[in-house]
C-alpha cells in the first residue's frame, strides 16, 4: 500500500495541481475496493494510516527527494507508536501462514534480511547434522575400534619398590631454629646465606680400585639370579669371526637388514639412567648386550634369558659415566670401561674380577681432570685421551706411573681411533678439528694432516678393513667421510644429518659396519624413531624401525657375525633388532 510523504513547511500550503488530486483520487478507491479482502495485518495498517492525520504544515520538495520530519513529536506519532503496539500484540495471534510474506515474524524480530537467511541457514544445517546421527556414529565406532594395549615394563624396571610406611620425623631444636629455652632463633645474615649455598658439596666418590669381585658392585635385589647369569656368561665360547652376514655383497647386506624385526620381548630396561656407550658381545652361543651409564653403571642384558628380571643387571664400577665401553678381540671375556671420574676399568667376565688399569687423577680430583675415550693397539697396550689435551699411551706391562704421553690438542680429547693395520698411526678428535698422528715421531701441535669441523666432534672411527676411511660426526649436523693415506686427510663426503641431540640426550656417533668399508650406521632424530644406514657416498639403504622402538637411539652397536643390531635411549632402555622375529 501506498501513501504520501508528510512534509512540513514554514510557509503557507500551496494546493496541489489538477493531476496530482485526480491520482490520489484513484489511489484511495482502489485501497478501499481492496479493503474487503486484505489480510488482517494489512487492514491494521491501513486503519493506522487513516488515523494519521498530519496536523504539521506541508510543503512540496522536489522529486527524489526525502522527506524530512521536525524534531518535535506531535500528539499523532505518539498515538502511532501506541498503534504499532497494539499490531504486534495481534500479530502474534495471527496464523503463521502469513508470516512468510511480511515483514514482521516472530522469530526474527529485530533483525535485517542478511541477519535473518543467517539464522535461517544455520538452522538448516543444525537440522542436516542431526539427521546424520553423527554422535551415536561417533560412540558405535569407538566401542568398534582396539582398545590399546599396555606393554609390560620388562628388565630392572619390574622391581617396584614397596613405599615405606609413613613415620613422625623428629626435628631437633636446632632444625626448628629454636634456642634451647624454645625461643625462635635470630635469621642469618645474607652473607651467611650467600656461604652456605656456595660451600663444596661432597659427590659420589670413586669405587676402590680393586681386584674385587664384580657382585661386589651389584646393589639390587635378585641376588641369586644375577650370580646365576654371570655363570652362565663365563662359560660362553670365542666366536669364530668366519662366516660374517656383513662380508657379502651390499644386495645380500640390505636383504638382511630389511628381514631384520623387533618385538616387545628385545626391549628392556637395563640400566636406571642415561646410556653413554654400547657394544654387543662377539659370542654366537647367546645375544649378550653391554651399556655403560650415567653414573658408572655397567649394564648386562642376557636377551634370551626369561626370568624375573629378564636377564637385566647393572653393577657400579664407576662413579661417572662410562663414556667408551670396548671388548678385547683376542680375549673377548675382557671389558674395558673409560669414565669421567678419571680411571679405565678391566671387568673379566669370566673369573668376575674388576681391577682399575689406568687412572688419570687421585680420587680426590675427580671432577676436576677427567678421560673420555680409550682406543686398544693391541691385547696389553691402548691409548686414553681426556680433558687436559693430551693422549696417554698406556702398557699394562710397565710399571704404574711410567705411560708416556702426546700432547695433541689445545682443549679436552673427545675421540682417539686407532688405524686398524698400522698402529701406531692414530686420529683424534676434539673441538672443532679431527687430527692424523703418528706414535714414532709426535711432535707437539704438529699433527700429520687436520680437517677442520664446524663445531665440536662427538664421534670418529676408522674404516674396520683398511683404515683408508674415517667417519666422523659433528655438531654442525653433518657426518663426513675423510679419506686417509697416512699422510692426508681430505673430505671425500659430507652427508647432511640432524645431529641436534641437545642436552639431555647422549650424542650421535656414526659407526662403520663389522667388515665393511661402505656401510655406516647412526641414530636419527626423525619421527616416527629409527635407526640409519647410510652407504659412504651419502644415500639412505634402509631404516631400522618398529612399533616397539618408540625412543632415539642415540647409540648403536652391531654384532660382528650375526644378524643382530642393538641401540639405547637416555633413559637406560636397551632395544634389539634381529632376523626371524
Amino acid at each position: 500500500m501506498k501513501t504520501l510523504s508528510v512534509v512540513s513547511s514554514s510557509s503557507e500550503r500551496r494546493p496541489l495541481n489538477e493531476k496530482r488530486s485526480r491520482k490520489n483520487a484513484m489511489l484511495s478507491s482502489d485501497s478501499e475496493s481492496e479493503g474487503e479482502h486484505m489480510p488482517p495485518i494489512k487492514k491494521i495498517r491501513r486503519e493506522v494510516g487513516e488515523q494519521q492525520e498530519p496536523e504539521t504544515p506541508k510543503r512540496n520538495v522536489r522529486r527524489g527527494r526525502r522527506s524530512r520530519q521536525t524534531k518535535k513529536e506531535s500528539p499523532i506519532v505518539e498515538k502511532i507508536s501506541t498503534v504499532k503496539s497494539e499490531i504486534e500484540v495481534k500479530h502474534e495471534i495471527i496464523d503463521d501462514t502469513y508470516n512468510e510474506n511480511e515483514d514482521i515474524a516472530s522469530p526474527y524480530v529485530g533483525l535485517s534480511d542478511y541477519e535473518i537467511q543467517i539464522q535461517k541457514n544455520l538452522e538448516a544445517r543444525a537440522k542436516f547434522m542431526n539427521s546424520l546421527d553423527i554422535f551415536a556414529a561417533k560412540e558405535n565406532l569407538l566401542e568398534l575400534s582396539p582398545k590399546p594395549v599396555k606393554r609390560e615394563s620388562r628388565g630392572i624396571a619390574r622391581e617396584r619398590k614397596t613405599p615405606p610406611e609413613p613415620q613422625e620425623i623428629r626435628r631437633s631444636l636446632r632444625q626448628r631454629n629454636m634456642t634451647p629455652d624454645g625461643s625462635d632463633l635470630p635469621l642469618p645474615s645474607d652473607k651467611e646465606v650467600a656461604q652456605s649455598e656456595n660451600r663444596y658439596v661432597e659427590d659420589k666418590p670413586r669405587p676402590p680400585p680393586g681386584p674385587a669381585p664384580l657382585m661386589d658392585y651389584y646393589e639390587k635385589s635378585h641376588k641369586e639370579e644375577c650370580e646365576e647369569t654371570l655363570s652362565g656368561i663365563s662359560n660362553i665360547s670365542k666366536s669364530s669371526g668366519e662366516n660374517s652376514v656383513w662380508s657379502g655383497s651390499m644386495t645380500s647386506v640390505l636383504k638382511t637388514l630389511k628381514e631384520m624385526k623387533i618385538k616387545d620381548d628385545l626391549v628392556a630396561k637395563v640400566t636406571p639412567q642415561r646410556t653413554f656407550s654400547i657394544q654387543l658381545h662377539p659370542s654366537e652361543d647367546k645375544t649378550l648386550l653391554l651399556i655403560g651409564a650415567k653414573w658408572g653403571e655397567l649394564g648386562v642384558w642376557d636377551v634370551e634369558r626369561k626370568d624375573s628380571t629378564d636377564g637385566a643387571y647393572y653393577f657400579n664400577i664407576h662413579s661417572r659415566p662410562i663414556n667408551c665401553l670396548t671388548i678385547q678381540n683376542s680375549r673377548p671375556e675382557l671389558i674395558y670401561t673409560t669414565s669421567y671420574d678419571g680411571s679405565v676399568r678391566r671387568t673379566n667376565l669370566s673369573s668376575g674380577i674388576v681391577e682399575e688399569v689406568y687412572s688419570l687423577c687421585k680420587p680426590e680430583e675427580t671432577g676436576r681432570r677427567w678421560i673420555s675415550w680409550h682406543a686398544h693397539r693391541d691385547e696389553n697396550s691402548f691409548l686414553v685421551g681426556g680433558s687436559d689435551g693430551y693422549v696417554v699411551h698406556c702398557d699394562l706391562r710397565d710399571l704404574p706411573g711410567t705411560s708416556k704421553s702426546y700432547d695433541v690438542h689445545d682443549k679436552s680429547v673427545k675421540v682417539v681411533t686407532v688405524h686398524p693395520t698400522q698402529n701406531h698411526y692414530f686420529a683424534t678428535a676434539s673441538q672443532g678439528s679431527v687430527r692424523l698422528w703418528d706414535l714414532r715421531k709426535h711432535k707437539k701441535n704438529h699433527p700429520i694432516s687436520e680437517v677442520v669441523h664446524a663445531k665440536v666432534v662427538s664421534g670418529l672411527e676408522f674404516s674396520p678393513v683398511t683404515g683408508t676411511r674415517l667417519v666422523s660426526t659433528s655438531k654442525d649436523d653433518s657426518l663426513r667421510i675423510i679419506s686417509c693415506d697416512l699422510t692426508t686427510l681430505s673430505v671425500a663426503k659430507k652427508i647432511s644429518h640432524d645431529n641436534q641431540t641437545g642436552r639431555w640426550l647422549t650424542t650421535f656417533r656414526a659407526r662403520f659396519f663389522p667388515n665393511r668399508e661402505d656401510l655406516i650406521i647412526v641414530g636419527s632424530m626423525k619421527q616416527p624413531r629409527r635407526i640409519e644406514v647410510f652407504d659412504i657416498e651419502g644415500r639412505l639403504h634402509h631404516n631400522l624401525m618398529g612399533e616397539s622402538f618408540g625412543s632415539v637411539s642415540s647409540i648403536t652397536a652391531v654384532h660382528p657375525t650375526l644378524p643382530i643390531i642393538a641401540g639405547a635411549n637416555s633413559s637406560g632402555k636397551a632395544f634389539v633388532f634381529k632376523t626371524g622375529v
